[in-house]
């Protein structure tokens, strides 16, 4: 259990990031599908689960220093290595804007630009942690976190803030399949490298719990927080962050506790992926690397995060699909030997 609860807080929090946990992108893929969403929930656990074992057995086969290094050994071209940099900069360009939007809505009388450089202090700071820091931060927050939506999400199914649920436009129902896909394999690209280094010492017994309560974790969580967003309306729904908004209906000192959870699973996604994005510059940068990186990000968050969010997560599934199947083909060509696996 030493090994296989973190290595599942790690990969959970990995995938509830600024998205997950304000409810922008559940409302974005999921809600706005009305329930018919919730019969393609049993398609995420599997997809999730499988793409969670074949990355964590990669992981557990070899050591990887930066995602270069993991997509180079699966074949992936200049063009690929440079896209999903740029897709793992997007998206910390997300989780920052988010975090300061989170700060900014509980403190209106603080300008945005001090929680700005706040948090370009911070993440600045943090990539200096590596990977082991990520371990660690994940390990007590994300239960927190979970907990709390879960908790959260039922108290507003029970007692909605409307008595008339979301209905969804017909015309919409055949986009679903795909705005599933889209979701999952989004995520997956987001969380790959991650999930890769989580192998590290892992057993096959190991990796296959890990994948299993990760997968599940995941998938009741999304179940909860669907059906809340549904219930509630309209109103929420089109919230940019939708829980955000409901946990002002709970007065003082609610909606400061769930901010301060909020912010702190944003900013570990937002970790993991500088983390990730800024591992491939260190041999030209040197110590020049977290700098770089974080400035690149904080310009970016200017867009905003609803904006990032609507315009870019649906194309990062794209990316998701290639990178699993340049994953499936090198095991086909490389077959992990089961001597390098870790006895249980």
């Amino acid at each position: 259990m030493k090994k296989i609860l973190p290595a599942v807080f790690l990969i959970v929090g990995s995938i509830i990031g600024a998205g997950f946990a304000s409810g922008r992108e559940l409302s974005l893929f999921f809600a706005n599908f009305g329930y018919n969403s919730l019969y393609f929930l049993p398609i995420v656990f599997i997809f999730f689960y499988y793409s969670f074992k074949l990355f964590l057995k990669l992981g557990a086969k070899r050591q990887f220093q930066s995602v270069f290094a993991l997509n180079s050994y699966v074949g992936s071209s200049p063009f690929f290595n440079i896209s999903v940099v740029i897709i793992f900069t997007i998206y910390s360009s997300a989780m920052f804007a988010a975090s300061v939007e989170v700060l900014t809505n509980n403190f209106i009388e603080v300008p945005q630009i001090v929680f700005s450089l706040i948090i370009f202090a911070i993440a600045f700071l943090v990539l200096k942690f590596g990977y082991q820091g990520l371990v660690k931060v994940n390990f007590v927050i994300t239960p927190i976190i979970v907990v709390l939506l879960i908790v959260y999400a039922l108290y507003s199914i029970f007692v909605p803030i409307t008595e008339i649920p979301f209905i969804p436009s017909s015309e919409k129902a055949y986009i679903l399949p795909f705005s599933i896909i889209m979701y999952v394999f989004g995520n997956i690209l987001l969380s790959y490298f991650i999930v890769t280094q989580s192998g590290q010492g892992l057993s096959k017994k190991q990796i296959s719990l890990v994948s299993f309560w990760a997968s599940i974790v995941i998938c009741i969580s999304l179940l909860v927080c669907i059906v809340c967003l549904i219930e509630n309306g309209s109103v929420v729904m089109d919230a940019s962050m939708p829980f955000l908004a409901l946990t002002l209906r709970l007065g003082d000192p609610f909606p400061i506790i769930f901010m301060a959870i909020l912010f702190l699973g944003i900013i570990t996604s937002l970790f993991a992926c500088l983390h990730t994005a800024s591992l491939p510059f260190q041999k030209t940068l040197g110590k020049k690397t977290p700098f770089f990186a974080t400035t690149v990000v904080f310009l970016l968050s200017m867009l905003g995060f609803e904006t990032i969010v609507n315009n870019c997560y649906p194309v990062f599934g794209i990316f998701g699909i290639i990178i699993i199947i340049k994953i499936l083909l090198c095991k086909h060509k490389q077959k992990i030997p089961s001597h390098n696996f870790k006895k249980f």
